[in-house]
């Protein structure tokens, strides 16, 4: 049997149509899912910092008031380790955090009170704070406020027309600040933030009725580093 050249032309074209027709699409590459950074989980890290502007005013008491001998405006280096927790809703993040530093944190002043010389220095050796926060993230970038429980050391002496007295004991106070921090990776982040500390007002007592009112407290700002886990 003779089949004509157009014959066989038309079932080569139809056959290869089939084939077009039965062969899979093309699969369009998909692309990747990126996820929305959280700041949720718990964190830990380290800070410096340099502390500044405190305004102790150290009062003579015999035992009412006889005169200041000035203000003890306690500066100096600090660092330490932190560690807390974020939780995040929508933009907003809360959480909380404790820290511990190791300080020298100190001044001396000299003064007159009522003709007699007198002298007082006070030392913050270490603090540490309990404090929870709260922030508005934007993506990466967070800014938060934060407050609560201050402690440290302070070691404070006085000695006033030949009489000497001292206080070193650990002394509770409250904290408050602001910060910003911003997450370079998905654990890595770095801090800036402003603190307040202020421990409070009590009574140093020397010989007789003698006795001093300490106030000590001082501004900080801290650099730090935290790691998410």
């Amino acid at each position: 049997m003779r089949i004509s050249a157009a014959a066989i032309a038309l079932l080569l074209t139809s056959t290869a149509a089939i084939a077009a027709d039965l062969a899979p699409a093309p699969v369009e590459p998909v692309a990747p899912v990126v996820l929305p950074f959280s700041w949720t989980g718990f964190y830990a890290g380290a800070n410096v910092g340099y502390a500044f502007g405190g305004r102790d005013t150290v009062g003579i008491h015999n035992p009412t008031f006889i005169g200041d001998i000035g203000k003890l405006t306690g500066k100096g280096f600090l660092g330490g380790l932190q560690a807390g927790y974020n939780y995040q809703f929508d933009n907003i993040v809360v959480g909380i955090e404790t820290d511990f530093q190791g300080a020298q944190i100190k001044d001396t002043v000299h003064g007159v009170v009522a003709g007699a010389p007198g002298r007082a220095r006070s030392d913050i050796k270490w603090y540490g704070t309990l404090r929870p926060r709260i922030g508005y993230a934007y993506d990466r970038f967070l800014i938060y406020a934060t407050g609560g429980l201050a402690y440290g050391n302070i070691d404070y002496k006085l000695s006033y027309n030949g009489a000497s007295f001292s206080d070193s004991n650990t002394k509770v106070g409250w904290t408050a600040g602001a910060g910003v921090e911003y997450a370079f990776t998905d654990n890595i982040s770095g801090r800036i933030e402003y603190q307040y500390v202020n421990f409070g007002s009590y009574t140093v007592r020397g010989g007789g009725t003698l006795n001093s009112k300490a106030s000590p407290d001082f501004h900080a700002v801290r650099l730090g580093v935290n790691y998410k886990f």
